[in-house]
């Protein structure tokens, strides 16, 4: 009998390879501060998502593109915990977007990282032709008009840049 660990590993190899070979932009797209955000589809047991459905909804956007095989990816979501507790109420949604993911395998990473923002699986690599994704984690802040305030954020900078935007509301 092939052992769980066995069948997450084969699955971690064959997301690595759909990333590192086929999964990156079809164009080259750059996405600069001050630009407007760009939509894209995604879904989560069985419901279809946009990005549009959270971006101009009067909240600050933080969305994380990322996958359940990525351990960088991984280390960057107690930071977004953190920060979503931290400002949900003060006008911060935050959105995590499994790019080049098996559903299955991001579901389980979902539960195993205790996340509690809304993630979606992205659909016919959409989110990484929008935003043309070379790597992951890429981490974007979005103003409630639906501009890219931040890029490409890590670390403490994620808090530290929300903070910047919502201040102590």
């Amino acid at each position: 009998m092939i052992s769980r660990i066995a069948v997450r590993a084969a699955v971690i190899v064959l997301a690595l390879a759909a990333f590192s070979i086929s999964s990156r932009a079809e164009t080259p797209v750059t996405v600069e501060e001050g630009s407007a955000y760009a939509d894209f589809k995604g879904t989560w047991n069985g419901k279809d998502y946009k990005l549009s459905n959270f971006v101009g909804k009067g909240k600050y956007v933080l969305v994380d593109f990322w996958a359940s095989w990525c351990g960088p990816c991984r280390e960057e979501i107690p930071n977004i915990i953190r920060t979503y507790n931290t400002y949900k109420n003060k006008g911060l949604e935050v959105v995590g977007v499994a790019v080049s993911d098996v559903p299955l395998a991001t579901a389980e990473a979902v539960n195993d990282l205790k996340i509690n923002y809304t993630v979606f699986n992205e659909v016919d690599k959409s989110a990484i032709n929008a935003y043309g994704l070379t790597s992951i984690p890429y981490i974007i802040l979005i103003s409630p008009e639906g501009k890219i305030l931040a890029t490409d954020l890590r670390g403490p900078e994620i808090e530290e840049t929300v903070k910047s935007f919502l201040g102590d509301k």
